[in-house]
């Protein structure tokens, strides 16, 4: 099975998305239902179209959730209903696609550095993905967005302590947000790193470049998952077709994971 997935944002691309993954034998990671605007819209049409065009893909599905504003964590009781109430919403969908994985944000705020804050953190986010997991038999990946650190995310999935709660690395994240280098991200979360948001930036802004065109050392992040022994799925999460298919042959070209020998090892 291919570790690579595509990601087509907008209904209006999904076809040609999906062309490009059965062509190639590629899986996807659908984005659509990641905004507010389609989940109040005629939500239950757009799914049902995407089921049918689904039928006979051979490939892997996922999702990628929910993500703006969504606290889980908040003090305030009527937000936290409000993200759970979407953040159900999409597991929901995930599981009428029979989706392998879905991705959530942490929405940790690290401008905040109170302990009280750290701590409640923690506390909501562990309860809160304990019952999720109870509730929908899905592989959650949180994708680190602000966390300047992983230590964050290794308490909370210590905490859980669940096979089905995992991290979603974003590659232009921790490049652009990150006070941690890349390897102690792998060295603290090994192999619960089980999925890879794949971008590049300038360290300035999350522009979703194509591999090598930013300032992230491609060769060092292939190097790394082969040290620690991990084969996290592999998302180009860099908008239109056009540039997953630039990044997939810079990737092939350079011999980036999984076009290397590391990957062929593990079955790409």
């Amino acid at each position: 099975m291919s570790k690579i997935y595509i990601q087509p944002v907008q209904e209006d691309t999904f076809d040609k998305f999906l062309s490009y993954a059965k062509e190639n034998d590629f899986n996807m990671e659908i984005a659509l239902f990641a905004y507010s605007d389609v989940l109040d819209s005629n939500w239950n049409d757009i799914l049902k179209n995407i089921e049918d065009k689904l039928q006979g893909f051979k490939g892997e599905i996922s999702l990628h959730g929910a993500f703006m504003e969504l606290v889980v964590h908040s003090r305030d009781k009527k937000i936290r209903e409000v993200a759970k109430s979407r953040i159900y919403q999409n597991l929901e969908i995930a599981e009428t696609l029979n989706a392998k994985y879905i991705v959530f944000h942490g929405n940790f705020n690290p401008l905040i550095r109170q302990k009280s804050y750290i701590e409640n953190w923690v506390e909501r986010n562990t309860s809160f993905w304990s019952d999720a997991l109870d509730k929908f038999d899905i592989v959650v990946v949180l994708e680190n967005l602000w966390e300047p650190t992983p230590a964050i995310f290794r308490e909370l999935l210590d905490n859980v302590n669940h096979n089905r709660l995992k991290v979603c690395f974003d590659t232009g994240h921790v490049n652009l947000f990150s006070k941690s280098p890349f390897e102690e991200w792998f060295n603290v979360l090994g192999d619960d790193i089980v999925y890879m948001h794949i971008n590049d930036n300038k360290g300035d802004f999350d522009s979703e470049l194509v591999p090598g065109e930013g300032s992230i050392d491609w060769k060092s992040i292939s190097e790394l998952i082969e040290k620690y022994k991990i084969a996290p799925e592999i998302i180009f999460e860099v908008g239109t077709l056009e540039k997953v298919g630039k990044s997939i042959r810079y990737f092939k070209r350079n011999k980036i994971y999984p076009f290397n020998g590391y990957g062929k090892k593990i079955g790409q």
